[in-house]
C-alpha cells in the first residue's frame, strides 16, 4: 500500500511496506487522456497523459525506485516501509508543463524532448 505525506513541507507518496524489485505499487486511475501535459499530470503514452489522484505527487529524482510502464507504477529497486517513492520525469515525460531545477543535481528538469534540436524551449515540438 502507498500513502500521500508531507515532509518538510512537500508532498510525497510513501510505501507503508516492502515491495521487491518489478512489483507494481500502484495502477493509474484516470476518467480521460489529456493531449497535453499539465503541472501535475503523469504521460502513460506518445501524447497521453493523465492526472491520478496519488500518482500527481509522486517526486522526481534522479536515481529513482520507480518508473512508469503504461498505467503502472512498478518498482525498480526493492523498496522497505517508509521509502519515498519517485521516477525520473526526464525519463518518463516527453516535455513538462512546469520545468524545474533539480534539488540534488541541479539540472533542468523539462522532458526528454528538451534535449532534442527541434524542441522549441515553450514546449512545442517543431517535427523533425
Amino acid at each position: 500500500m502507498i500513502y500521500i505525506n508531507k515532509h518538510n513541507n512537500e508532498y510525497g507518496v510513501y510505501v507503508t511496506e516492502n515491495y521487491l524489485e518489478g512489483e507494481i505499487l500502484r495502477e493509474f486511475e484516470s476518467s480521460s487522456l489529456l493531449s497535453r501535459p499539465t503541472r501535475t499530470s503523469i504521460q502513460v503514452g506518445p501524447g497521453q497523459h493523465i492526472e491520478d489522484r496519488i500518482g500527481m505527487y509522486v517526486n522526481h529524482a534522479c536515481v529513482p525506485n520507480c518508473e512508469i510502464d503504461g498505467m503502472s507504477l512498478i518498482a525498480t529497486k526493492d523498496l522497505l516501509e517508509g521509502d519515498e517513492i519517485t521516477f525520473d520525469y526526464n525519463k518518463n515525460e516527453d516535455l513538462m508543463a512546469s520545468p524545474f531545477e533539480c534539488k540534488c543535481c541541479g539540472k533542468m528538469i523539462a522532458g526528454r524532448l528538451t534535449k532534442d534540436a527541434n524542441f522549441d524551449g515553450a514546449g512545442i515540438y517543431l517535427g523533425e
